[in-house]
């Protein structure tokens, strides 16, 4: 793991928002994992499926895990995993901002959990948009390929249930395929002879 230089310029930025060492210490750290978790939400996905990570990079206020070769899909997967991450994070840090509500705190606890609980909803909120912009080195490049892989899956799903609906018998396994040829032969068969009936009846008249 790797920390950029820019990640003192975050640290910077929260005291702006507190203007209180403290606050800024645990909004620091919040903000620490909070990153952290976004990228092991990456490194999560990419060795379920198998892709060796090599590294991961902390920037301001993005990181960056860098890996072997993946297709577009699985890519697609890892952009979306980081932001998931977050979304955990943030569920999180709303139920334990609701609990603190109904519980007798200290103010110690409110120091601590006051900022923590700002990065890991307001300022999580942000940076989530931030990861999803479709450009440069954020996950939105991979991220919004979700749509077109969408649209052709939907369009793969349709032309495969027409597919199955005008030749039903590929479809089918073996044995299932056998008992319907039989039926087709043996309905076909039955037509001819129904035919072959027709056909005579008129000569029949005739002579």
């Amino acid at each position: 793991m790797a920390m950029h230089w820019t990640v003192l310029l975050s640290f910077a930025w929260l005291y702006l928002f507190f203007w209180d060492l403290t606050a800024t210490a645990v909004a620091s750290v919040a903000l620490f994992v909070l990153l952290i978790a976004h990228e092991f939400g990456h490194v999560v996905v990419l060795r379920k499926r198998g892709i060796p990570v090599e590294r991961i990079e902390l920037f301001g206020i993005h990181g960056r895990t860098l890996h072997e070769w993946a297709s577009p899909t699985d890519e697609m997967v890892v952009a979306w995993a980081g932001v998931g991450a977050q979304v955990a994070v943030l569920l999180g840090a709303l139920a334990l901002g609701y609990g603190l509500e109904f519980t007798a705190t200290y103010s110690i606890v409110g120091v601590v959990a006051g900022p923590a609980l700002f990065v890991w909803t307001k300022l999580n909120l942000f940076l989530m948009l931030v990861a999803l912009l479709p450009i440069g080195p954020f996950d939105g490049r991979n991220a919004w390929s979700a749509i077109p892989w969408l649209r052709n899956t939907l369009r793969k799903r349709r032309r495969a249930a027409r597919e199955a609906r005008l030749f039903p018998e590929e479809n089918l396994s073996p044995e299932k395929r056998r008992q319907f040829e039989e039926s087709s032969q043996k309905a076909a068969t039955d037509l001819l002879a129904k035919f072959g009936k027709k056909a005579e009846q008129p000569r029949r008249e005739d002579s």
